[in-house]
């Protein structure tokens, strides 16, 4: 009697089906004749490139021909959209053929070239010369900046959307080939999906791990049968990404061939990771182990550790406690966050006895504050009623309670005690857990006389009634580190409003954390004499100014901002800003509005930017700040000589939230920087530096996607 084994019985069904796949169906008559009108149809789009313009189209053509040629940007993308808008087969050969001068190479005008040439894509001549320029860099491993990869997206994006088939021939072509070309047409086949995901599997060429991250994403069952050939017949980097991709979208029959693979070809890194990753993903017995495994070896320490994020388990906290031995902190940091994902008795204990430890403290709270088990609750109480851990565990319990709704005992006498002490870090840990359980005191303390427990308290003054209380409290205190602090409160427009003009100019000037929120309430205030200085603040080399600028021109009065914001638009490398602008648009009315949605809706090489901009076409206005559960905790240290000057001024720094807007925090006197009701997403940290101007930096520096 014959025995197949699990691996035999998965390699045949793979085969079996790959054999199915390639049958191919007996050709259909209508189908057939389909092909044949389209092929006339590109015939006569061809011949009309010969055919004399109307006497418009001839004026139009020349007068774009006459403003390429300028040695003014603004009048060659003039020119640029004048062609663009003619439409004429030889108005879009005289773009075409200018984009190959010396001004045409021009990132910003190619750009703009692009998205004029994106509703043409059926003509043959402006289909390969979006084939071209989306080439561009073919073979490098990335972009050479942030302009010219999202004109290569443009590009790419265009084709896609045009469903042509010798469009997505072009682009299944670009995905057997690795680098910024694969990726570009990635991004756009993800982004507008093909009907028939034939001519993507079935290209000529070897596939690439872009084609196969591309299938995963797409999600579609109908690439079940390509991937499984590829773990049949693909380059082992392939056959491995295959499988996991498999495993990714549901088609446990890979575990057996993981399985296979830690027995049979352990030696290979690619087969031993790939299989570690499917057990993982399957969540079986055995995943555990072999993640243990990858821990203990030096070559695989990393993968397995973001193998332990994505599948915890309690048996996991023990060889993750060996790793914090001499390691650095950012390895300690996400050491401490996998134990506690972990949960159990034991990562309670772990991480409790790491309360006390110089540099891991703050992480070791953070963690065991999110910890899943009730033993975690026990040691943060315990750690309440001892004086070296009281402030640390006081933090960790109100973050708990915010964060899984479980509370602990004797929180809030530790924090009434916390309160009253005579230590300013102390009564800062104190204010802040009490406000964040009781909203009402929020304004008890921003009345405090004690400015660490004023610029603690102010960090969760982001409803509407406590940013009031903090903008009064703003127009009274003089420049400094509180000030900074207490301009949270510029998130609400109608805190914002009680702020004077002069105000929001000086807090622009100084270059300090609160200028990014006093650039987006001086743009709500768009007027003919504060435009000059808006403009300029628009073009600022920093992004995050721009990101509120644009926020703040959605709540323009001026009937022309949406002229202004699609000028930011079109010529901005910076994703965030991009969606900024549509966040903006979404609260505009003007039908001119539409323009500049539909462009980013179909263009746009962001996804985040994209989704945005099709919820604004459905009428949804996007809120800027929106409620949530997310918190942040971070303890803020620094090597170098603290002088009597820098010790007086506490360190203030920018947190942007996932929507874009950056929340102005000033640590506490031990260095804390707590934050809680933060939306759902990835923030990132920016320390501010010493006070600089925030004026307009050259545009130059903006093309090339300056930070």
């Amino acid at each position: 009697m014959i025995r197949w084994t699990p691996v035999a019985l998965f390699g045949a069904a793979l085969l079996a089906l790959a054999e199915g796949a390639g049958a191919q169906p007996a050709p259909n008559p209508l189908q057939q004749r389909l092909q044949q009108l389209q092929r006339q149809l590109r015939a006569q789009e061809q011949s009309s490139l010969s055919r004399p313009a109307s006497l418009k189209g001839r004026r139009g053509i020349e007068l774009g021909k006459r403003l390429l040629g300028s040695s003014r940007e603004q009048d060659r993308l003039r020119g640029v959209r004048r062609l663009g808008s003619v439409g004429t087969p030889q108005a879009l050969q005289a773009l075409v053929e200018w984009l190959d001068t010396p001004l045409g190479s021009q990132q910003g005008s190619r750009l703009v070239a692009v998205r004029s040439l994106a509703p043409h894509t059926r003509i043959p001549l402006v289909r390969q010369a979006l084939v071209r320029i989306m080439a561009v860099g073919a073979g490098q491993s990335q972009g050479t900046d942030g302009l010219g990869e999202e004109v290569r997206r443009s590009a790419a994006l265009a084709l896609a959307a045009s469903r042509d088939p010798d469009a997505l021939a072009a682009l299944a072509k670009a995905l057997r080939r690795e680098g910024p070309t694969a990726q570009a047409a990635a991004v756009a086949l993800e982004a507008h999906p093909p009907r028939d995901l034939g001519p993507l599997v079935h290209a000529r060429g070897t596939p690439t791990r872009s084609l196969v991250r591309l299938l995963s994403r797409l999600g579609d069952q109908r690439a079940f049968h390509p991937l499984r050939s590829f773990v049949l017949w693909g380059t082992p980097e392939i056959r491995t990404e295959a499988a996991v991709v498999l495993t990714e979208l549901g088609a446990l029959e890979t575990v057996p061939l993981a399985r296979h693979w830690l027995e049979h070809e352990r030696e290979s890194p690619l087969a031993r990771l790939a299989a570690a990753r499917i057990l993982a993903l399957a969540h079986t017995a055995d995943a555990t182990e072999e993640i243990e495994r990858l821990l203990q070896a030096d070559d695989t320490r990393e993968a397995g550790l973001d193998l332990a994020l994505l599948a915890p388990h309690p048996k996991l906290v023990a060889p993750l406690e060996k790793l914090l031995a001499g390691a650095d902190a950012a390895t300690c940091s996400r050491v401490l966050g996998a134990i506690g994902r972990c949960g159990g008795e034991n990562a309670a204990k772990v991480l409790a006895a790491q309360l006390t430890q110089p540099g891991r403290a703050a992480a070791a709270g953070y963690a065991l504050a999110l910890t899943p088990h009730r033993a975690a609750s026990d040691r943060l109480e315990a750690a309440l009623r001892s004086a070296a851990t009281r402030r640390l565990a006081a933090r960790a319990a109100v973050i708990r309670e915010l964060g899984l709704g479980e509370s602990v005992a004797g929180v809030e006498p530790a924090l009434e005690s916390l309160l009253a002490s005579g230590q300013p870090a102390d009564r800062a840990a104190g204010a802040w857990g009490l406000a964040a359980r009781d909203p009402k005191r929020v304004r008890e303390f921003l009345a405090s006389a004690h400015p660490e427990v004023v610029a603690a308290v102010a960090s969760l003054a982001t409803t509407r009634e406590s940013a009031r209380w903090a903008a009064r409290r703003l127009l009274k205190e003089p420049a400094g580190s509180t000030r900074t602090a207490l301009c949270i409160a510029l998130v609400h427009e109608t805190a914002a409003d009680l702020v004077p003009t002069r105000l929001l100019i000086e807090l622009v000037e100084t270059g300090a954390a609160s200028a990014p929120l006093a650039a987006r309430a001086l743009a709500a205030r768009d007027s003919v004499d504060l435009r000059p200085r808006i403009e300029a603040l628009f073009e600022n080399a920093d992004a995050l100014m721009r990101i509120h600028v644009a926020l703040g021109l959605g709540s323009s009065q001026s009937p022309d901002v949406v002229g202004l914001l699609d000028r930011g638009y079109r010529l901005d490398a910076d994703a965030d800003v991009r969606h900024a602008v549509v966040v903006a648009l979404s609260h505009r009315t003007e039908r001119t509005r539409l323009r500049t949605l539909r462009l980013a809706a179909r263009l746009d090489g962001d996804a985040k930017v994209r989704e945005a901009a099709r919820l604004a076409l459905r009428g949804q206005r996007l809120v800027e700040l929106p409620a949530g559960v997310g918190t942040f905790w971070l303890t803020v240290s620094s090597s170098a000589p603290r002088t009597a000057a820098s010790a007086a001024q506490p360190q203030a720094a920018l947190l942007q939230t996932a929507t874009g807007l950056a929340l102005p925090l000033v640590a506490a006197p031990d260095g804390a920087m707590v934050v809680a009701h933060l939306p759902p997403g990835l923030v990132r940290l920016r320390l501010a530096t010493p006070a600089q101007s925030s004026q307009a930096a050259p545009k130059s520096d903006r093309a090339r996607g300056a930070p």
